[in-house]
C-alpha cells in the first residue's frame, strides 16, 4: 500500500481521489492547502503527490519548489484548470513528474500514478532564466486549457531548452507559427531573433538565395551580397513554414546544412557556420509526400524526430470558450469598444461550428461581430457563422467520427440478439446498415439545421434519394427543404 498525497482544495475533486486510490489499494492523504499538505510530508511517508496550482495561501507552484528542495525524489503531478505554456514551462523546471489538465480522467490518473511508483521520478529539467522572457498577454501566445492542448504545452515546455529539430504539423490556422514562436520565447536563444520564412509564398528561383544568402555576380540581376535567413537569424531561431512546398532541389540543401551545421552563399564556396535552431511545420502528410516522390525521405526522417502534431479546433472544442474571451478583449481593444463578455447561447452557437479554418477562422469571425456588435455582451444575433463549401467538408469529418462510433454500439446490439433467420431480412448486417443510416441522416440534418438541401449535398445523396430513405428508417427527422439554412 502507498500514501498518496492529494492537494487540492475542491472537496469533490478530493472525494474522487480519495475513492479512487481506496479503490487501488492505496491510503489517500488529503490537504485544502499548502499548510496542511506540508504537515503530511512531515508527519508520513509520502510516495507519490497529486498537486493542484491554484490553493489560497501558497499556490502549488511555490510549493512544488519547497518539496523539490527537501524531498528532491518524490514524484509530484501538477493539475490545473488554468494551463498555460507559462504554468507548463514552470512545472516541469520544477521537477513536476507530470502535468495534468483539469478536468481530470481517472484513467489517465490511474495510469500516470502507476508510473510515479513503480518507475523512477526522472531527473529535474535544465533550469533556464525566465528574467525577460515575455509577460502573458504581451506577445501573441498559444492559448488551451483543452487536455489536447495541455500536452502540446507539455512537449513544448520539454523541447524549449535544446536544439533538437523539431517538425509541428497541422490544419491551416491552428497556430503553427505560435507553437514555434512560443518554443523560442522560453528557449536559450531568446535574445536572438525568430525569423519565419513561408517557403509557399517565395518563388522557386529565389528560394535558395532568400535561405542561403548570394555574392555580388553570383547570377545575373545579383549587383550586390545578399545575407540569407540561416546567416541572419545567427543566434536564433529559423521557422520554415510550409517545410512541404520546398522544391526536392532544395530539400537536399537543406539536409546537408541539418547535418553538417554548414552553409554557403550562392556563388560561394566559404562554409559557414549555422548557429541557429530549425523548427519546420506542414500542413501536409511528409510521409504521403515521401511516399509520393514529392519530398525527401532522408530529410523528412532528419526534420520529424520530434513531432508535435497541434489539433484542428473541432477537436478541442473546450478551448472555443477561452479563445473566444481572449479574442473578444483583443478586437475590443483595437477597434475602441468595451466588451464585459459573451453570452452563453453566443458561446454554445459557436461550439456548434466545425471550424475549417481553425482558430484563425475563429479570431477573424471574433473580430466581424465585435465590429457589428451593438451592446457590450456579444449575444447570439451578433455571431453569424459561415455556411462556406469548407465547412461542410469539417462537419463530414465530425460525422464520420460519430458515425464510427453508433457502428461499434450498433454491431454491440447486433451481437446481442441471438440466432437470427437472415430470410426476414433482420439479421445482425441489416440491423446495422439500418441503425447507421439513421444516424447518419439525422446527424446530417442536425448539422445543416434540418435543411435537405444541404443534408442531401453533404451525404453526396439526391435529395429525392434522402427524403426515402427518411421515410423508411424512422419517419421525418428534419425540417423543411429551404428553412433554418444558417442553423
Amino acid at each position: 500500500m502507498s500514501n498518496i498525497l492529494v492537494a487540492d482544495d475542491e472537496h469533490a475533486i478530493c472525494m474522487a481521489f480519495s475513492r479512487m486510490l481506496r479503490q487501488a489499494g492505496h491510503r489517500p492523504l488529503l490537504a485544502a492547502n499548502a499548510k496542511q499538505a506540508m504537515e503530511h510530508l512531515h508527519a508520513d511517508r509520502v510516495d507519490a503527490v497529486f498537486l493542484d496550482v491554484r490553493m489560497p495561501g501558497m499556490n502549488g507552484l511555490d510549493l512544488l519548489e519547497r518539496i523539490r528542495a527537501d524531498y528532491p525524489e518524490l514524484p509530484v503531478v501538477v493539475m490545473t484548470a488554468y494551463g498555460t505554456m507559462d504554468t507548463a514551462k514552470r512545472a516541469l523546471e520544477l521537477g513536476a513528474f507530470d502535468y495534468l489538465g483539469k478536468p481530470l480522467e481517472l484513467t489517465r490518473v490511474r495510469d500516470l500514478l502507476q508510473r510515479a511508483l513503480y518507475r523512477p521520478a526522472p531527473e529535474t529539467l535544465p533550469q533556464a532564466a525566465l528574467t525577460d522572457a515575455a509577460a502573458p498577454g504581451s506577445a501573441a501566445q498559444l492559448i488551451g486549457q483543452s487536455a489536447a492542448m495541455q500536452e502540446v504545452f507539455k512537449l513544448m515546455a520539454l523541447l524549449a531548452d535544446n536544439d533538437l529539430a523539431v517538425l509541428v504539423t497541422g490544419e491551416s490556422g491552428v497556430g503553427k507559427e505560435l507553437v514555434a514562436r512560443d518554443i523560442h520565447r522560453y528557449s536559450g536563444r531568446r535574445k536572438a531573433r525568430f525569423l519565419a520564412v513561408n517557403c509557399a509564398a517565395i518563388p522557386e528561383p529565389l528560394i535558395e538565395s532568400e535561405l542561403f544568402g548570394h555574392e555580388r555576380g553570383a547570377f545575373t540581376g545579383a549587383a550586390e551580397r545578399r545575407v540569407g535567413r540561416f546567416e541572419a537569424v545567427a543566434g536564433g531561431t529559423l521557422f520554415l513554414d510550409e517545410i512541404g512546398e520546398l522544391p526536392l532541389t532544395l530539400q537536399g540543401k537543406l539536409l546537408r546544412v541539418l547535418q553538417e551545421r554548414q552553409f554557403e552563399r550562392v556563388g560561394s564556396h566559404q562554409p559557414l557556420e549555422l548557429n541557429a535552431r530549425v523548427i519546420a511545420a506542414t500542413n501536409r502528410d511528409l510521409g504521403t509526400e515521401v511516399e509520393q516522390g514529392r519530398f525527401r525521405e532522408d530529410l523528412f526522417h532528419r526534420l520529424n524526430l520530434v513531432t508535435l502534431r497541434i489539433p484542428p479546433l473541432r477537436k478541442r472544442v473546450d478551448d472555443i470558450g477561452l479563445l473566444s474571451s481572449h479574442f473578444l478583449q483583443q478586437a475590443a481593444a483595437e477597434l475602441g469598444k468595451r466588451f464585459i463578455g459573451i453570452e452563453p447561447a453566443a458561446l454554445d452557437h459557436l461550439k456548434s461550428y466545425a471550424w475549417p479554418g481553425n482558430v484563425r477562422e475563429l479570431e477573424h469571425l471574433i473580430k466581424r461581430s465585435v465590429l457589428g456588435a451593438r451592446g457590450p455582451v456579444l449575444s447570439v444575433h451578433d455571431v453569424e457563422l459561415p455556411t462556406a463549401p469548407g465547412s461542410e467538408i469539417a462537419d463530414g469529418h465530425r460525422l464520420l467520427e460519430r458515425l464510427g462510433q453508433a457502428a461499434r454500439a450498433a454491431l454491440r446490439q447486433a451481437t446481442q440478439g441471438g440466432a437470427i433467420d437472415a430470410a426476414d431480412g433482420n439479421g445482425p448486417f441489416h440491423r446495422l446498415v439500418t441503425f447507421v443510416e439513421q444516424e447518419l441522416i439525422t446527424e446530417a440534418l442536425h448539422l445543416t439545421g434540418g435543411n435537405q438541401v444541404s443534408a442531401s449535398r453533404l451525404l453526396a445523396l439526391h435529395r429525392t434519394t434522402l427524403r426515402k430513405k427518411m421515410r423508411t428508417t424512422g419517419g421525418d427527422m428534419g425540417g423543411d427543404d429551404e428553412t433554418h439554412k444558417n442553423g
